[in-house]
């Protein structure tokens, strides 16, 4: 399964959660839906972290400019 469908279904539940919430008006359903938002939010954004994290690490095993010599 792609992680921004697992995203995709993280937020799903939120808005059901939500939902539930509106009918039940339950006290401990909103601090859950947060939590599961930033977590969608996580997953989503992650592959795009690690990416950046890499090239990052890329970056850090270059030489630095001035020691590279053109010919």
């Amino acid at each position: 399964m792609h992680i921004r469908t697992v995203a995709a279904i993280i937020a799903w539940l939120v808005v059901a959660l939500l939902l539930l919430n509106r009918i039940f008006r339950l006290e401990w359903v909103l601090p859950i839906a947060i939590a599961l938002t930033v977590v969608a939010v996580l997953v989503y954004f992650s592959p795009r972290l690690k990416k950046g994290k890499k090239l990052a690490d890329k970056e850090e095993k270059l030489p630095p400019s001035d020691l590279i010599m053109n010919h």
